[in-house]
């Protein structure tokens, strides 16, 4: 007879549903802060539907701090879809302190402008402290009323306006935001007006960036900013009159225009950097941007004389399409000389070869400078004050493009339908012949 096995003395473990273990829900037992930071790293649709996953997650979508309704989520929506999602999602929140709140201004019709004006007036009453508003218009220079409470609000910290068309703020009659520190807008019409119910309504205005925008101000004069950002902008004054960055205790200059003041000269473009005044100081920190940088050693120098308590210089040497020349006389001695006595090295990034750096870093070199750090390629800068709104910049950037490729898909499909028409108008014409 087979001799049988011994029976295990252990209790055997297995895969069975009664011996699986009952593991605690660790993630649920979170606080609502570290969940909070979870969800936001979801789309706003998904982190809505995490309130049917149990009685524990029913309110923590609803007491969320940041809400974005601009995300590719709802890119494919309609706008009247899009309005109804917003309008059913808003009245769940529970009234409790919003810190970022991120949404459209509607301005292509009145009911749409009025939807999008209680969402903002919502966000408001819930004491938001970072507001970014995107402007939808039906076309360029439109003129967009901003709502009221947006005007007077007391808790916002941070405010964005961002536009896929350049469009005119009317300028408020009444503007007071107490704790503003940071404004920063894209595809603007800045005006005098504007300006100085910027300047004057927000005392604590520390962070100022405007974006490609068309600037018609003669000035930009502050004593409390320590941050600016002119990027892409077209400043209308330079090509007239002088315009004048009057900041005494600004800290960091990023100053990027491809054209600072452009003049015809036998056909063509020269620059000319004279009708710039600078009031700068204190600036510790600067960004100089455009395909003059090294072909314009003389403007390099220019911003250079204004700080004397410069510590750190970023040139970025974009290059130009050889349409440009320079001013007659241009880089005079004079004109090449700086004292920088805190500025020992400087960034130098070249996007592409260009003949220009070696004269360029003659200069540095000559001045006192020992250190010129090259860089040949992409420039990803670490903590600049670009980067905090490279979400919302991106994401605008993305839908102008898919708007200009649909407007080009539209003008194609009108060639073609034309091409057939006149095809078929020929056709018509040989059979009327042949009748």
């Amino acid at each position: 007879m087979p001799r049988r096995k011994p029976r295990p003395t252990h209790k055997p473990t297995g895969t069975t549903p009664k011996e699986v273990p009952n593991t605690p829900d660790r993630i649920s037992k979170l606080p609502d802060d570290i969940l909070h930071h979870i969800l936001s790293f979801l789309p706003l649709k998904e982190a809505g539907r995490t309130s049917i996953l149990s009685h524990r997650w029913i309110h923590v979508w609803v007491s969320m701090q940041g809400l974005r309704f601009y995300t590719d989520e709802f890119t494919n929506c309609g706008p009247d879809k899009f309005i109804s999602y917003v309008n059913a999602a808003l009245p769940y929140r529970s009234k409790q302190d919003l810190q970022v709140f991120k949404t459209f201004l509607l301005n292509d019709s009145p009911t749409n402008l009025a939807a999008s004006t209680r969402w903002i007036t919502h966000a408001l009453m819930n004491d938001v402290r970072v507001l970014h508003i995107i402007i939808r218009s039906k076309s360029s220079g439109e003129n967009v009323i901003l709502p009221r409470p947006m005007l007077t609000s007391q808790s916002l910290e941070e405010l964005g306006l961002f536009s896929f068309r350049n469009v005119n703020i009317t300028s408020p009659n009444v503007m007071s935001l107490s704790q503003l520190k940071t404004l920063s807008m894209q595809q603007m019409d800045i005006n005098s007006a504007f300006m100085e119910t910027i300047i004057s309504g927000c005392q604590r205005l520390e962070n100022l960036n405007l974006h490609y925008c068309w600037i018609t101000c003669s000035s930009i004069s502050s004593r409390v900013l320590r941050n600016l950002v002119v990027e892409n902008c077209e400043i209308q004054s330079l090509w007239k009159n002088n315009f004048y960055i009057c900041t005494p205790n600004l800290l960091h200059l990023r100053f990027n225009l491809n054209i600072l003041y452009a003049s015809y000269h036998h056909g063509q473009l020269k620059h000319d950097f004279r009708n710039l005044k600078l009031d700068v100081p204190n600036l510790k920190s600067l960004i100089l941007d455009g395909c003059w940088v090294a072909s314009e050693p003389g403007a390099v120098s220019f911003f250079l004389r204004h700080s004397p308590l410069l510590e750190k210089l970023t040139l970025i040497c974009s290059k130009g399409t050889g349409f440009w020349m320079d001013m007659d006389p241009a880089n005079q001695p004079s004109d090449l000389c700086f004292q920088c006595k805190n500025l020992t090295s400087v960034d130098l990034v070249c996007l592409q070869s260009d003949e220009n750096i070696e004269k360029l870093t003659e200069v540095l070199m000559r001045n006192g400078i020992a250190n010129v750090n090259l860089t040949v390629g992409v420039w990803w800068f670490g903590d600049d004050s670009l980067k905090m709104l490279s979400d919302v910049l991106y994401w605008v950037h993305g839908q102008m493009l898919n708007e200009d490729l649909e407007q080009v898909t539209d003008e194609e499909e009108w060639v073609t339908d034309e091409e057939e028409w006149v095809r078929d108008e020929e056709e018509w014409f040989i059979d009327e012949q042949e009748w």
